[in-house]
């Protein structure tokens, strides 16, 4: 069905408004609708990690893609919304490490495999002779709000038009009708539709009855009082993003799995529970001798919308209708990635640079994505 836009783009998060961007670059007429407004939703509570690292072969790449797209950035947009921190991984199981390790080396990951030794000398920590690292050196973190709004800057110079309204999709039949706008009831056609409402997807497409929870990510700000890179430590179930010179995010590499099924009702605003905050500093300290002298300084709430995998659906289950949801916590860092999977799909009729393996078809038929259990926890 014919339109006034080639897309439509509903949602703008980072996954939505970097979509809009990249179909803008192509040529299309794109529009992005939001009835909060631009980075009003979950992106504007994400820690931003930007990292090549994943055990899977085909996410990996799809980070490392993104992960460049990041670090140039400041070149291609004369803003500078990146940090370069590194990474550190630690964990015990010293071949599912070297494993990762070869297909980061593999893909051109700027990586390093350490010892136990060269651990506790990079982070004056207790280190046990069987654990081991991987230090990405050119990982770091995004300033989630900037990065966002100078896309769809850049998008609107490129003729992306934006209405900040409630969106409901018309679907009739096997396609999509039409979108339409809340506030005045108006009809908005287009050629392809692109849904990426985050933990909003089942209020706006519940006739899919998505297999998607809404789970509650918890953040704690700590001052540290001294600089740290990025640590995922998978032995104390912690990690730590560095946030300035000496202050520190954490939280749980596997959170508690507690949901929230009304997105509208969560305040992210609301400090973690006061006993999360000290058993994750208990974790750290295991790792940190020095850590008994960190102050805790609060935190906040987000929520992530998790699938049975904890990976992403990218699928078109409606004709002309593309959905980009469950992400994971995967949101921000892959979706320049993301972006190019969505922008293929509508230019080629599918995608080329990257597999196609994040299908809503593969819950039903067991073929979940799957790396190590390490990838059940993203940031």
């Amino acid at each position: 069905m014919g339109g006034a836009y080639d897309a439509v783009v509903i949602g703008a998060g980072s996954t939505g408004v970097t979509t809009a961007y990249y179909l803008a670059r192509e040529g299309f007429r794109v529009l992005v609708i939001d009835r909060r407004g631009v980075v009003q939703g979950m992106t504007a509570y994400s820690l931003g990690l930007v990292r090549s690292y994943y055990a899977n072969e085909d996410v990996a790449r799809m980070s490392h893609y993104s992960h460049g797209f990041f670090m140039n950035f400041e070149r291609n947009f004369g803003v500078n919304v990146f940090t370069r921190t590194g990474l550190l991984v630690i964990g015990n199981d010293e071949d599912d490490m070297r494993r990762t390790f070869e297909v980061l080396r593999g893909i051109g990951t700027n990586a390093r495999l350490l010892s136990s030794n060269e651990i506790r000398e990079m982070l004056n920590a207790d280190v046990a002779s069987n654990e081991v690292g991987i230090y990405e050196e050119d990982a770091g973190y995004a300033d989630t709000s900037l990065y966002t709004n100078t896309i769809m800057n850049r998008a609107r110079e490129l003729g992306v038009e934006f209405i900040i309204d409630e969106a409901q999709v018309q679907v009739e039949g096997d396609g999509v009708a039409g979108v339409r706008l809340v506030s005045n009831g108006g009809i908005i056609r287009a050629n392809h539709y692109v849904v990426a409402t985050n933990v909003w997807i089942q209020k706006t497409l519940p006739q899919l009855n998505l297999p998607i929870r809404n789970i509650i990510e918890r953040v704690v700000r700590v001052d540290v009082g001294r600089s740290l890179p990025n640590v995922f430590d998978y032995v104390n179930n912690f990690y730590i993003r560095p946030e300035g010179t000496n202050g520190g995010l954490m939280g749980l590499l596997y959170p508690p799995e507690d949901t929230w099924t009304d997105p509208d009702t969560f305040n992210p605003l609301a400090e973690p529970e006061f006993d999360y905050a000290v058993n994750l500093m208990e974790r750290a300290a295991r790792r940190f001798p020095w850590f008994v002298n960190v102050k805790y300084l609060g935190g906040w709430r987000g929520l992530y919308d998790v699938t049975p995998d904890w990976m992403p659906i990218i699928d078109e289950p409606i004709k002309d209708l593309i959905i980009v949801a469950g992400l994971s916590g995967h949101g921000f860092k892959l979706a320049p990635a993301f972006a190019l999977m969505v922008t293929e799909l509508i230019k080629y009729g599918r995608m080329r640079t990257f597999r196609d393996i994040f299908r809503l078809i593969r819950f039903k038929e067991g073929r979940m994505v799957k790396g190590t259990v390490q990838e059940k926890a993203a940031f």
